[in-house]
């Protein structure tokens, strides 16, 4: 399989989970400081139903005036708590996998890494133009 599909197939992922989990977490953080806030109950309800639509980030996107756009403020702030929490997820489980790889390495005896690689000789090969003359 070639690098460009294999990023193609799989190159993927990262964004998805992000996506999804940042999304995730964001709606529920917004639904939780939507009920616990002081805005009038018209904003409030409108709100509530565009989230329930799209949810926060439609939120966020509503121009000011606009029936809800009161609650911009705690759509942006949980939209930023969800990516966050999504960023510390990703780079716990690259860690995680992190640490699975350095362990999984065979040593190469000694237990000290050999800086040449194995079928190559540390002895230096002469230029093109020279090996010709």
């Amino acid at each position: 399989m070639t690098t460009p599909r294999t990023l193609g197939r799989h190159g993927q992922l990262g964004p998805v989970v992000v996506g999804a989990v940042a999304l995730s977490s964001a709606g529920s953080t917004f639904a939780t400081n939507l009920s616990g806030t002081v805005l009038p109950a018209a904003e409030t309800a409108a709100a509530r139903e565009i989230a329930a639509g799209g949810g926060p980030i439609a939120v966020n996107s509503l121009p000011p005036g606009a029936p809800g756009s009161a609650a911009h403020s705690l759509a942006l702030d949980a939209l930023g708590n969800g990516f966050s929490t999504a960023f510390l997820v990703c780079a716990a489980a690259l860690t995680a996998f992190g640490m699975v790889g350095v362990h999984t390495g065979a040593p190469d005896g000694d237990g000290v890494p050999s800086a040449v690689s194995p079928g190559h000789s540390d002895r230096a090969e002469p230029a093109a133009g020279a090996a010709r003359s």
